[in-house]
This record gives C-alpha cells, sequence and structure tokens, in this order.
C-alpha cells in the first residue's frame, strides 16, 4: 500500500524480479496490478508520468521539485516497474479512487467529492483528463477505476442518497454510452492470434499447424485472454482446458471479434485458400 512501512514501488520490483527470475511468464502474462487512488491531500495530477518523468525522486526520499507515487497515479509508478523487469506492460485497475487515504475523515469531505467527481469526469468523458484542470492521466491498459459506496457513505455520515449520488456522478444519460475505460474501447491491436500455452511452452505441431496464418495474416501471437482481449479480432486455437466457452465469451462480451480455429492443421490451411 502506498505510504506503507515497505516501500511500495521497492515491494512491486522484488515481486515482479521474483516471479521473472523464477521464470513464472505464465503468472506474469496474466496479471493485472491493483492501485490504491490515494491522494495523500496532494492534486490529482501528482506524480503523473512515473518515474520516468520523476527520475530523482528514490524511495524515502523525494528531492525538492520532484515528485513521487504517494498519489492519484500510483498505478503509472508500478506499471512502469513491472515493464521494465518483466518486458511486457501490465494492465491496472485503481481502487477507492479519489480518498485522501485509506483513513479519510468527514473532515476531508468536500474536497475528497471534488476529486471523485473530477477523476469520474475524466472517465465517462472517455478523454484525459486536461479539461478537468486536474490533470488526470490515464492510459490504454487501465482496465477499472473503482469508487467504494460504503466509503463515501462512511464520508456523507450515512447520508448518502440517490440525489447525491447524482451530484457526483451525474444523472444517467439513456441511450448516449459514453466511452469510458473498457477494452471495447481501448482496442490497440489489430488481429492477434491466441495459442495455448502449457509449462511456460507452446507446442512445436500447434505452431506447426498456425504457421500459414503467421505468413499470410501477420497477427499479433500470444498466450494471454487479457492481452486478447485488446485486439478487434482474435483467431484461437482451441483449448477446452485453457480457453473455456466461458472465457470465450468474455471475450466476445469486451468487444472482440472472435474466431475458432480448426484443430487440423489441413483444415486451418484450407479454410486459408478460401478467404
Amino acid at each position: 500500500q502506498p505510504g506503507g512501512d515497505y516501500w511500495d514501488t521497492s515491494f512491486m520490483a522484488l515481486v515482479f524480479s521474483g516471479l521473472k527470475n523464477r521464470q513464472m511468464d505464465s503468472i506474469i502474462n496474466q496479471l493485472i496490478i491493483s492501485s490504491f487512488g490515494y491522494t495523500f491531500g496532494k492534486p490529482l495530477s501528482w506524480g503523473k508520468g512515473g518515474p520516468e518523468r520523476w527520475s530523482g525522486s528514490k524511495p524515502y526520499h523525494t528531492p525538492d521539485g520532484q515528485e513521487d507515487q504517494l498519489g492519484f497515479h500510483n498505478f503509472e509508478w508500478s506499471q512502469s516497474i513491472a515493464e521494465r523487469i518483466s518486458g511486457r506492460s501490465v494492465p491496472a485497475i485503481i481502487l477507492d479512487a479519489g480518498f485522501a487515504s485509506a483513513t479519510t475523515t468527514c473532515h476531508e469531505t468536500e474536497k475528497t467529492l471534488k476529486n471523485i467527481k473530477s477523476i469520474h469526469q475524466a472517465i465517462s468523458g472517455g478523454q484525459d483528463g486536461e479539461g478537468t484542470g486536474d490533470g488526470i492521466k490515464f492510459n490504454p491498459l487501465m482496465q477499472g477505476c473503482y469508487f467504494s459506496l460504503d466509503k463515501i457513505d462512511a464520508l456523507m455520515q450515512q447520508e448518502l442518497s440517490v440525489e447525491s449520488l447524482f451530484e457526483i456522478f451525474g444523472q444517467p444519460q439513456e441511450g448516449k454510452g459514453k466511452p469510458g475505460i473498457s477494452a471495447e474501447n481501448q482496442k490497440t491491436i489489430a488481429h492477434y492470434l491466441l495459442l495455448p500455452s502449457h509449462a511456460n511452452s507452446v507446442s512445436d505441431a500447434i505452431l506447426n499447424k498456425v504457421k500459414p496464418i503467421i505468413k499470410k495474416q501477420r497477427p499479433t501471437i500470444g498466450f494471454s485472454l487479457m492481452e486478447a482481449s485488446f485486439a478487434e479480432q482474435v483467431s484461437i486455437y482451441p483449448d477446452p482446458i485453457l480457453f473455456t466457452e466461458e472465457k470465450i465469451n468474455q471475450l466476445r462480451a469486451s468487444g472482440c471479434s472472435v474466431e475458432i480455429l480448426p484443430e487440423s492443421g489441413m483444415e486451418i490451411a484450407t479454410k486459408l485458400q478460401g478467404s
């Protein structure tokens, strides 16, 4: 947790280094980082840009003129560390967004509700938040930003009502769905070839079967359902254990056009010739 007894960025580095050293790629490839969206009383823009922008900030020491991860943009710092060590981008979710800390009090109600409103405006507006004046910045790998209704209720001394929720989050607009932080609105891959991976490796036999697709269509190749959710089109080599019907339907629900390939290499090649 940011601001805890053990510096969270150091902990994150140790976790990913441990997973990488143990060659646990099957775990790394499916991880989602969770980050508390606490402000610690600082502006919402605090720490935006992560360690690349604030390179002078070190664990337990933030020099004058520098900013650290103790702010709403904590997720950027965690993602940067994960990517540097694992060599791949890692999705993230934000929890308790807008609260000053885990123990935000009623004395901070006005500021906290203002923060939550600004964050929600940045999400529902489908932009980077600059229009709110708070300099909020999300990235395409952001999977969700969550607000605790229980904590909002406690902050308002158990006087939370539908009207007050409308005041914070705005009136619902029927038939006018706004783009938010979802895989459907964040398609960054045109075509993804999803292959089964067992014991951190892929079968040579499967690779030979899908070779015609790779040569003709040049898709992005991977083994992660999460990564596949960022693709407009997903071609799946069937594996009933790894790729269950439920998981395949989740890809469809995220806006992906899903194609289940035949198990036979000959059928795959024939299908390509007819396309």
